[in-house]
């Protein structure tokens, strides 16, 4: 694996899909913990989880710096972004952009509210948040199939 200089492999994260039926699957994370997802009724779909994994390490990496400043009596992060389609029908994702709604009841801090929850959301965006940064980065996917055929209807013929 190649990395910049600097960087070093503090752990290796992972998770484990299974295809549970048609397009319906089912992550395990390396806690043991659980999530159906896939396309149809009552599912998240794998684009819609990339966007909320994002929101997600934004919120979860400003909470605790937030709530020292009082507890919010709002708290919601919003993420959108365009879904592009090439000529080769190819799909990504640009222009993501992430929008936090905070309401406070008190403030009591000097600091001015919205620039304290701006420099929160600078730092989580440029340090903290491990989905915002791999997704500035660009990082590099690479994919291996193991296939196995079993039965004997599984002959194919060879030249």
């Amino acid at each position: 694996m190649e990395h910049s200089a600097g960087e070093h492999v503090a752990e290796q994260r992972g998770v484990t899909v299974a295809r549970t039926g048609f397009e319906r699957y089912r992550v395990t994370t390396s806690a043991g913990v659980e999530l159906e997802f896939g396309r149809g009724e009552g599912l998240v779909d794998p684009v819609d989880m990339l966007l909320a994994g994002l929101a997600g390490c934004m919120a979860v990496s400003i909470d605790r710096p937030l709530t020292r400043a009082g507890e919010p009596q709002r708290f919601d992060v919003d993420v959108v972004a365009d879904k592009l389609t090439d000529e080769a029908m190819a799909t990504r994702l640009q222009n993501l952009r992430v929008d936090v709604d905070v309401e406070f009841a008190d403030w009591t801090r000097k600091q001015d509210p919205q620039a304290f929850v701006e420099k929160l959301l600078h730092a989580a965006h440029s340090t903290h948040c491990t989905v915002s940064r791999t997704i500035e980065a660009g990082a590099r996917v690479d994919a291996d199939a193991t296939v196995a055929v079993t039965g004997t209807s599984a002959a194919v013929e060879r030249e």
